[in-house]
């Protein structure tokens, strides 16, 4: 009796070991078995291409945000900070003088943001949680005002 108990725990810790050790991949393969089965277009090239170009961003911020979860961090402005950025590298671009800056102000006005950010926790001890709330809502309003309340697009970029 006893043997069967260590047995049957055994193979549940062995089976929470591989879970952990796999996470979310089974799913991940089950949903590109069904949408390849679902649709014939799905595990094209150019589809396969354009899941990659719009899954970068996230990749980026991903592994930007790895780093503050493991220090016991929160950001939750990080969305918020990169469309108020993408805002202002568009809006640059656009303008004839400035037009090659568009991407370093992108940047630029994002490091910005995210030094205020920083200032705010480390230097005035403000709670992580209370800063990156307020910016979220204080960049997503900025960006909404800087691109009018409208989708902001360059058709002169490639």
């Amino acid at each position: 009796m006893a043997d069967s108990m260590i047995a049957t725990v055994g193979k549940a810790e062995r089976a929470r070991a591989l879970m952990r050790t796999v996470g979310m991949l089974p799913v991940l393969v089950l949903l590109l078995v069904g949408f390849a089965l679902a649709s014939e277009n799905f595990l094209t090239v150019q589809n396969l291409s354009i899941i990659t170009q719009q899954a970068s961003v996230n990749v980026v911020l991903a592994a930007g945000m790895t780093f503050v979860i493991l220090t016991a961090g929160i950001d939750l402005s990080v969305g918020a900070i990169l469309a108020a950025s993408a805002v202002v590298a568009l809006q640059a671009s656009m303008s004839p003088q400035f037009g090659m800056f568009g991407i370093a102000a992108g940047i630029g006005f994002g490091l910005l943001l995210g030094l205020v950010n920083g200032g705010l926790i480390a230097f005035m001890r403000l709670p992580p949680f209370i800063v990156t709330l307020g910016a979220l809502t204080a960049m997503r309003g900025l960006a909404r005002l800087l691109a009018d309340d409208k989708t902001v697009f360059n058709p002169d970029l490639p």
